[in-house]
């Protein structure tokens, strides 16, 4: 696979916060397949979340937290980026307005992300471009959710599960302590990248979409091998991207505090670091929830520091895939004295 450098960032992380909807669901209380119960002791999941609220609404409780967890007034913000993983509510919205009018943010501008589960980490390096070139014009606020229990049949797409769930985070250059956003890196997929789909997309007209089948999640190679090559393809970006984000700072791996996957399978995490065997006891995510789209490797991270609490110069890498089509991650680096309930 063709080499690409990492996009060097210097961003401060004020806040992050989540929103995930009521209690945890047990999947062992959801029906599914024999074959989908048989996976689960592999997949490692045991519960996942649903919401009565759609993206938009649950990005809104969450942008509202980190807000208030940053100590921010509405003027302090000068960007909203959202990147929602699936859809989003409507369709054509864009959730970042809407973000904008509930919290009062007037300042704000808005930009949305479509990219997945990895929207929400790209969203990140473009905060730090945005910040480098207005200085003064305010923070960013970045936000992500994931509604997968309208768009799949009892939260999963027949590999693991998925649940609903939003995150935020306040962005900013001013100086201070905290966890920095050090490098963006991706590798991209060179074949199959729209294998993960919603069937009514403008491949198709109109008039031959049936709602019941076309609003749902599916993931469709054109055959064995093709899935086959994704599933090799897919090792080498992952390796790819743990070289690209370790070189930005010429680091190995024994200067990696962390590894955060997504919860998509604890049985994939052997083939996924392949190339990277010792890196696995690096891995610090949390098998148990249900993949939550973008929010999951934040969280992971967010849920080790609360139990790790960082040294200075401590290192975490955070990744994870948009669909079929990539992986992307996030170097990051704690500056620092620890302060209790700090990023």
């Amino acid at each position: 696979m063709p080499s690409t450098v990492a996009t060097k960032c210097d961003v401060r992380l004020r806040s992050l916060e989540f929103q995930l909807p009521g209690e945890p669901i047990p999947l062992a209380d959801i029906d599914m397949t024999d074959d989908m119960r048989e996976k689960l002791s592999g997949i490692g999941q045991k519960f996942t979340f649903r919401s009565d609220e759609n993206s938009t609404e649950m990005s809104i409780v969450a942008a509202r937290k980190a807000l208030q967890s940053a100590g921010m007034e509405a003027r302090d913000i000068g960007l909203i980026i959202s990147a929602p993983t699936l859809s989003t509510s409507y369709g054509f919205e864009i959730p970042a307005i809407a973000i904008r009018v509930a919290l009062g943010l007037e300042n704000a501008e808005c930009l949305n992300v479509a990219q997945g589960c990895v929207g929400f980490l790209a969203a990140m390096r473009l905060a730090d471009q945005y910040l480098a070139t207005n200085e003064g014009r305010g923070d960013v606020l970045v936000v992500t959710a994931c509604k997968a229990s309208t768009l799949m049949e009892n939260l999963t797409h027949g590999a693991f599960f998925w649940a609903d769930a939003a995150a935020a985070a306040v962005l900013t250059r001013t100086p201070g302590a905290g966890l920095r956003v050090a490098a963006y890196g991706e590798k991209n997929s060179e074949q199959d990248w729209g294998a993960m789909r919603l069937r009514h997309g403008d491949a198709r007209p109109h008039a031959s979409c049936d709602p019941a089948d076309d609003l749902k999640v599916v993931v469709d190679f054109a055959d064995d091998r093709a899935q086959m090559d994704y599933v090799v393809g897919e090792q080498s970006r992952c390796g790819g991207l743990i070289d690209t984000l370790l070189d930005a700072e010429g680091l190995d791996q024994d200067d990696l505090d962390a590894l955060l996957l997504p919860s998509i399978g604890a049985n994939r995490v052997p083939h996924l670091l392949g190339r990277h065997k010792a890196f696995s006891e690096k891995v610090r995510s949390d098998f148990r929830y249900a993949h939550m789209g973008g929010v999951d490797v934040m969280f992971f991270l967010d849920q080790y520091l609360k139990d790790n609490p960082p040294q200075h110069d401590a290192r975490y890498i955070v990744m994870t895939p948009a669909f079929t089509a990539q992986w992307g991650g996030l170097l990051l680096r704690y500056d620092g004295d620890v302060e209790a309930g700090c990023l």
